[in-house]
C-alpha cells in the first residue's frame, strides 16, 4: 500500500470513524436515559437535548440547560472509532473483512461503552447487531452463513452453561443474561474460526482487568466487572487483526 493510499484512509476512513463514534456516542447515552437509541446526545449531568451540535466529533459542547461540557467518554469514543475503522482498511483493505470488520466493532464500542458505564447490556444493541452480522455472513457466502450461525449457537450455550455453574458452585450470578447474548452476537460476528480466540481474548481481559483494579483498590472481590465490555474489546481485536 502506497504512502497516498495510506494517507486517504487515515482521513477519509478517521472522518468516517470519527462521525460514527459520535453515532455511537449518543446511542450510549440515550439508552440508559429511556430515550429511543438514534437521536441527538443528551446531557449526562441533567438530560437536556445537545442538538445536532452533539454531534460534531472532537469536540466537547456546553449543554445549553446547565452550562455542562459533554462527557469526556464522547471524545474518547470518536477517537477510538476512528481508530477502528483506520485500522480494519488499513490491515484488511476495502475488502468483506475490512468493511464487516470496522461495522462490526463499531457496533461492539456501543455495547462496550454502555456496559463500562452502566452496567447494561440493552437487547436493543444486541438484535440489530445480530441481523446485521448474519446478513453480512449471507451475502458472503451459505458457508459464512452456517459458521456464523454454529459459532453464536456455541458461544451461547457456552456462556449459558457458565451461568450456570456460577449459580451452582457460588450460589451467585457472576454473569448476566445480557453476558449470554452478547456471546451469542460475537459467535455470529466471527465465525467458527475465529469465536474462540475473541471469547478467551475478552475473558482473559477481563481477568486482568478484574485484578489491576482490586491492586489499586477500585474494586473488591465481590464488586462487579463490566464483563460484557472486556469481551467486546477482546473480539474487537479478533475483528480487526485476525
Amino acid at each position: 500500500m502506497d504512502l497516498g493510499s495510506v494517507a486517504a484512509i487515515v482521513l477519509v476512513g478517521g472522518g468516517l470513524g470519527a462521525l460514527a463514534g459520535a453515532l455511537v456516542h449518543a446511542v450510549a447515552v440515550r439508552l440508559p436515559a429511556d430515550l429511543d437509541p438514534l437521536g441527538a446526545p443528551v446531557c449526562t449531568a441533567c438530560g437536556a437535548l445537545f442538538g445536532a451540535g452533539g454531534l460534531v466529533p472532537f469536540r466537547r459542547p456546553a449543554c445549553p440547560r446547565c452550562g455542562i461540557p459533554a462527557h469526556w467518554a464522547k471524545v474518547a469514543t470518536e477517537v477510538a472509532a476512528a481508530a477502528i475503522v483506520i485500522a480494519a482498511l488499513l490491515l484488511r483493505g476495502l475488502t468483506y473483512w475490512g468493511v464487516s470488520g470496522a461495522i462490526f466493532s463499531l457496533l461492539l464500542l456501543v455495547i462496550l461503552r454502555i456496559d463500562w458505564q452502566h452496567h447494561l447490556i440493552y437487547t436493543a444493541t444486541i438484535v440489530p447487531g445480530l441481523a446485521v452480522a448474519l446478513v453480512a455472513a449471507a451475502l458472503h457466502s451459505p458457508g459464512m452463513l452456517l459458521s456464523a450461525g454454529v459459532a453464536a449457537v456455541g458461544a451461547g450455550l457456552f456462556f449459558a452453561l457458565l451461568f450456570g455453574l456460577a449459580i451452582l458452585l457460588y450460589r451467585q450470578r457472576a454473569l448476566g443474561f445480557g453476558d449470554i447474548l452478547l456471546a451469542v452476537l460475537i459467535g455470529a460476528m466471527t465465525g467458527v474460526g475465529r469465536v474462540a480466540p475473541a471469547l478467551f481474548l475478552g475473558m482473559v481481559l477481563a481477568a486482568a482487568g478484574g485484578l489491576l483494579l482490586m491492586a489499586l483498590g477500585r474494586r473488591g472481590r465481590r464488586d462487579y466487572i463490566p464483563y460484557g465490555a472486556y469481551l467486546c474489546a477482546g473480539t474487537i481485536v479478533v475483528l480487526l487483526v485476525r
